[in-house]
């Protein structure tokens, strides 16, 4: 059984007749379907994939969603897998399908399935409010210090073998669920990092409550970081607009929902249809280069947005 992964919507339909499974192989409002299963949840109400977090009865994350067949034994090659990016939710749905990964998906480990699950579509800046326990906390932080250190940037354009990739993950997740504790003080070590991050990221604190933000390195996630500190003291911001000069991306999300505004809408009316994320936190096309000019137009279609929302 094998991974492959596109940036490309064209040619991710174009691979769609061949491959079994998709795993949030969503570009935008493009939905990839496999001959099997399609595992898809960031569309919208009204859409068959969207998810439950915004319709009651919707579709559950990947790694959380136990209708994903197992599709064989072992890497056999008779099963294509399409993804078009690398999160632990899109890792989880991929393992899902292999009967080998079973072990991670006993019942004790549920509880971290469901916080990757709702950080997923509520955010890293959420995970305090997911009722999980520390422990899943700390295993969370693991994994991503180890796929900070073992996750490639993954190219933008064409297909690539990531199958790989999928078996190392899914070592690193048995590890840190069986509680090396290597892996554990790692991720206690990221926490900490963290907070250098804040300040090194940061680029403006405009007083619409938008956090200006640029990723140091094209591994940096900062669009979490809603406190930010200035003068000496902390303001909490209402939303973030991060550039990643490396990568050529934007993200742009909110803290907490706005009613009237959607970070999907903002960025598809931007750039297009293969912009795309969900009500709370979206980014520019995978396979488009987003320049300084793409940020201040973010920066202004957010600010204009919460100002009529009534947020600012």
């Amino acid at each position: 059984m094998r991974t492959i992964h596109t940036s490309d919507a064209a040619l991710a339909q174009a691979l769609s007749p061949i491959v079994a499974l998709t795993v949030e192989a969503e570009y935008g409002s493009v939905v990839v379907e496999g001959t099997v299963y399609t595992a898809a949840h960031h569309q919208p109400a009204g859409s068959p994939y969207a998810g439950d977090h915004v319709i009651a009865g919707g579709r559950p994350s990947p790694c959380n969603d136990a209708s994903i067949p197992t599709l064989g034994a072992g890497l056999e090659q008779d099963s294509i897998i399409l993804v078009s990016h690398f999160d632990l939710d899109t890792v989880g749905g991929v393992l899902r399908a292999h009967l080998y990964a079973e072990t991670i998906f006993k019942p004790e480990f549920d509880g971290f399935w469901k916080l990757a699950a709702f950080v997923d579509v509520n955010g890293v800046h959420k995970q305090n409010l997911s009722g999980a326990s520390l422990l899943d906390h700390v295993r969370l932080d693991a994994w991503w210090a180890w796929a900070d250190k073992n996750v490639p940037r993954l190219p933008r354009e064409g297909v690539t073998d990531v199958t790989a990739l999928m078996e190392s993950a899914y070592g690193a997740l048995a590890d840190i669920l069986l509680g090396n504790p290597q892996m554990l003080e790692a991720g206690r070590r990221r926490r900490e990092a963290g907070d250098a991050l804040n300040v090194a990221s940061l680029v403006e604190a405009r007083k619409s409550g938008v956090l200006v933000r640029r990723s140091p390195t094209e591994r940096d996630f900062v669009n979490h970081l809603y406190e930010a500190f200035v003068g000496g003291g902390i303001t909490v911001g209402r939303a973030v607009v991060a550039h990643n000069p490396a990568t050529g991306s934007i993200t742009v999300s909110l803290a907490d929902p706005v009613p009237g505004v959607s970070c999907r809408v903002l960025v598809q009316r931007l750039w297009g249809a293969l912009a795309g994320g969900h009500d709370g936190i979206a980014g520019s096309p995978r396979d488009r280069v987003m320049m300084q000019a793409d940020v201040e137009s973010a920066v202004q279609a957010l600010e204009e947005a919460l100002y009529l929302a009534g947020a600012s």
